[in-house]
């Protein structure tokens, strides 16, 4: 939902969130909140029963925020391990490809050096909006069909080159899982419930009898943990976008240590 704070340093990000949830609580505790305690003076003990209401609140609202918080780290983790699958599947492939013939061999080989080089670099932009990489399809489907054309000369070769295909099939799941966990998204609706929470919590502040000093100072506390905790979930959502975001590290690291980059 809020996609552009990818595009923003994680600084500039976190200060103009934060600023979005503390600067109106801090104005409304001094032109606002006169007029809402207003409502409620001549209540008896309206402050213990407002007390009891926030409590009740924030239970409900804090419990909200902590599963948002486990499903985005959830979901980060899970796109960091699909990454590592496919950097460990990419690997297992090109020791298998390895015991090929020559003839085979570098043609296959030279196919996975242009797929990595392709994933680590104009691949990543799809990734990063939960696409499949057309070049990176079309690199797959040639290789998957060069490696179905190698005719075993040898029941050893054939036992070999059925391993191979297996290990291809493991590796296109792994590359699929990655995908995928780039479409990971928090729904719009709880976003709304999310926001919409954020401001009952400042009404509620403001509901309180008490020196509007004071209501800045615990109502711009608790908005500015509030401001935190949904830039962290937002920066998490979306996990291969943003300097928050998984990097191709693995599979840039098996490019390099088994000697496919020249």
């Amino acid at each position: 939902m809020l996609e552009w704070l990818h595009q923003l340093p994680p600084a500039a990000g976190l200060l103009i969130v934060c600023a979005a949830f503390v600067v109106p609580t801090l104005l409304g505790s001094y032109l606002l909140q006169p007029s809402v305690a207003r409502l409620f003076r001549g209540e008896r003990d309206i402050n213990t029963v407002l007390g009891f209401l926030l409590n009740a609140f924030a239970l409900y609202f804090g419990v909200l925020l902590a599963l948002l918080s486990i499903a985005v780290f959830e979901n980060h983790n899970r796109a960091e391990d699909a990454v590592d699958r496919e950097a460990a599947g990419l690997i297992k492939l090109i020791r298998d490809i390895q015991q090929y013939p020559e003839q085979a061999r570098t043609p296959l080989l030279a196919m996975l050096h242009t797929y990595t080089d392709e994933v680590i670099a104009r691949g990543w932009d799809f990734q990063a909006r939960g696409d499949a990489s057309p070049a990176e399809i079309a690199i797959m489907n040639a290789f998957h069909n060069r490696l179905g054309q190698f005719e075993p000369n040898s029941v050893s070769e054939s036992l070999k080159h059925a391993q191979t295909l297996r290990t291809l099939d493991n590796f296109v799941e792994s590359r699929r899982l990655r995908i995928s966990a780039g479409g990971s998204a928090i729904p719009k609706i709880m976003w709304f419930v999310v926001l919409c929470g954020a401001v009952m919590n400042v009404i509620l502040i403001w509901m309180f009898d008490m020196r509007s000093g004071t209501h800045a100072i615990i109502g711009g506390s608790l908005s500015l943990f509030v401001g935190l905790v949904i830039y962290m979930v937002a920066v998490l959502d979306a996990p291969f976008r943003g300097a928050h975001g998984v990097k191709p590290d693995a599979i840039a690291a098996v490019h390099k240590q088994s000697g496919m980059v020249e």
